[in-house]
This record gives structure tokens, sequence and C-alpha cells, in this order.
């Protein structure tokens, strides 16, 4: 199944929408669907082994996080039945539901935005982007985010190891790894910025923000009728319209 960076863009606004609209149990299916997607559809899939690795570990740190964000609105959230009680804790039912709804939520919303970046090259979806007209300028912002978002966990291990080797506490305790915290911050920062600043100059040197209006076609190009993301966008409208019947309905 071959898919355009206009589709899967529309597939994204979709989700985003069903997120916000929809109940959280169809929210839960569509997880799922997910989830199957980055493994049955090519366009989907990831583009390099870190990607691969970066996704499965989300999904791992997600599940602990639901668990944890839906015990932790049972505990404080009272209302309904006392589902469990440890010693002096209670944990009621309103709470927890609570907590299972939003932590669904959050869930499918962050994989639909990965999952759209772990299978886009970056390239393509900039150059994608300056062919829909958007403003050099802000393609050039979005550019240097995310190039500074992918590299963010090898700048880190890099500080982390350089601050270890000058005998930084980076692997003590918590209240050293606290004083230690400003150390490890203030370079990744200070360099980040740094090297955003020379990226973006070099950028504008070679005529970024100057690219032609016209611009010959590429290979992704998008067919001048693309029945799938009309088709997708469609659904968008009607679950924005559902949503609003059913609101005034009830």
């Amino acid at each position: 199944m071959q898919l355009d960076l206009s589709s899967k863009l529309a597939f994204v606004l979709l989700f985003w929408l069903s997120a916000f609209l929809l109940d959280w149990s169809v929210n839960l299916i569509l997880i799922i669907l997910l989830i199957s997607v980055r493994y049955l559809v090519p366009a989907y899939a990831p583009q390099s082994a870190r990607a691969s690795r970066t996704f499965n570990r989300f999904l791992f740190y997600c599940s602990a996080i639901v668990v944890l964000f839906a015990g932790v609105n049972a505990l404080f959230l009272r209302g309904g039945d006392v589902l469990l009680t440890i010693g002096r804790l209670e944990f009621h039912e309103e709470g927890l539901m609570f907590g299972i709804r939003t932590a669904v939520r959050l869930l499918f919303l962050s994989i639909s935005i990965l999952l759209f970046f772990m299978s886009t090259p970056l390239p393509d979806f900039i150059r994608f982007l300056q062919q829909k007209g958007l403003p050099p300028q802000l393609v050039l912002v979005l550019l240097l985010t995310l190039h500074f978002l992918d590299q963010l966990p090898a700048r880190i291990y890099k500080v982390f190891v350089a601050q270890e080797a000058r005998g930084a506490p980076v692997r003590a305790g918590i209240f050293s790894r606290s004083q230690a915290l400003f150390s490890i911050v203030s370079p990744l920062v200070l360099t980040s910025i740094i090297e955003s600043i020379d990226r973006g100059t070099a950028l504008e040197l070679r005529g970024f923000l100057y690219q032609p209006a016209q611009r010959p076609a590429v290979a992704y190009e998008q067919p001048r009728r693309n029945l799938l993301t009309a088709a997708v966008i469609l659904l968008s409208v009607a679950i924005v319209i559902y949503s609003i019947l059913r609101w005034l309905l009830v």
C-alpha cells in the first residue's frame, strides 16, 4: 500500500480528531490498529533500526505510564465504588476511569504523530512542505526543531559521558544527580543553540530561504486528485459533524 505525504498527514488529522471527539474505547481499538499498521503497511515501516527501537521502547514506557496515571487518579479522585484497598489507600472507580480515558487519548495522540515521523524521511517532509507553499522561515524553524529532537538522545549521552569523565556524580544517588543536573543541562542547551544558529546560517547561505516559486516535480508528488486523501478528510469532517450533533441532542 503506497501512501504519499498528503494522505499520511490526512490520517494524522483524522487520528487527532478521533482522540478528542470519539469515545476512549474507540481510541483504544484505533491504538491497536495503529500498532498493527506499523508492521503490516510498508508506508508506515520505520526508516531505520534506531527508529524501530525507539518506537518499541516508547510502547513499553507508555504501558507503564498508563498504569501509573490510572493508579494515581484512582487514588486521588474519589467517586464511585472502592475497587481496591491497600492499607489506608483506597482506589476509586471514577478516578480509575478518568485516568484510563485521559491516558488512552494521550497515548493515541503520541503514537499517531510518532508513527508519522518514524516512517517519513525528514528531507522528504521538508521538501513536501516547501512545495505546498509554506513560508521558508517556518519550514526552516521546523527543520531545525525536528533535527534537534532527532539528535537529542545522542547529545544527552555525549554530555553524560563527558561529565562522568570529569568526575561529576551522574550515577550517584538522587541528591547527587540533582546537583549534577545543571552541569548536564547547561552544555546541552548551549551547544544546541550554537549548532542551530550555525546550521540555520549555513542553510540561509545556500539559498534555503530564497527558493524559486516554481519547483520541479518530484517522484512522490501527489496526483491532482488524490481520492484517498479526500476520503480521509471527508471522514474527519463527518466525525466533527457527528460529535457536534451528539452534543446538541444529548
